[in-house]
C-alpha cells in the first residue's frame, strides 16, 4: 500500500509540474550585474563586478576573479525551468583570464588535465532568476567554488 501510495504521489508531483515548467528552450535575452561573489568553501566576499549579456543561446560575461585579473566568459546558455516567477538556466562554456591558475587546483574537478593547462578553461554552472516584474529580476549564479547574486533586466 505504501508503494501505491508513493507513485501516486510521485505522479501528482509531475502532473503539478507541466512539461512547461521543465524544458530545454531558448532564454530570453538580458543583462545582469553582481557587484560581489563568494567561494562556497572559504566564505569570503569579494567586489567581482560579474557582469553578462546574453543574446537568445550565447552569454558574454566579464568578472574580476579572485587572483584580481580580469576574466571574460564565453558560453552557451539554456532555460531548463520556468515556474511562476522563477526562470532556472545552464551554462557551459570557457574563460580567458585565470592565465593557468586554475591548473591542478584543489577542488575543481579534472583541473590536473590539459583542460586547465591553457589560457582557456572550462565553465559550468547554473542561475536561478526570481522577476519582480517582466523585465526586472533578482538573479543568483552559482559555479563551481563560486557564486554570486545581483539583478538583471530583460530586453
Amino acid at each position: 500500500m505504501k508503494r501505491i501510495t508513493l507513485l501516486v504521489l510521485l505522479c501528482a508531483f509531475y502532473q503539478s509540474f507541466s512539461q512547461s515548467t521543465f524544458h530545454w528552450s531558448k532564454p530570453k535575452s538580458q543583462i545582469s550585474y553582481a557587484p560581489y561573489t563568494t567561494h562556497y568553501l572559504r566564505g569570503d566576499l569579494a567586489v567581482s563586478h560579474l557582469s553578462s549579456i546574453n543574446y537568445q543561446w550565447f552569454e558574454i560575461g566579464f568578472f574580476i576573479n579572485s587572483y584580481r585579473d580580469e576574466t571574460f566568459a564565453f558560453c552557451y546558455k539554456t532555460e531548463v525551468l520556468e515556474w511562476k516567477k522563477i526562470t532556472g538556466h545552464l551554462i557551459i562554456g570557457t574563460l580567458y583570464g585565470y592565465h593557468k591558475n586554475l591548473y591542478n587546483y584543489p577542488y575543481i574537478p579534472f583541473s590536473d588535465t590539459f583542460l586547465f593547462s591553457t589560457e582557456f578553461t572550462p565553465i559550468g554552472g547554473a542561475t536561478f532568476e526570481y522577476h519582480f516584474t517582466e523585465k526586472l529580476g533578482l538573479k543568483a549564479t552559482f559555479v563551481p567554488l563560486v557564486g554570486g547574486i545581483g539583478l538583471n533586466y530583460r530586453f
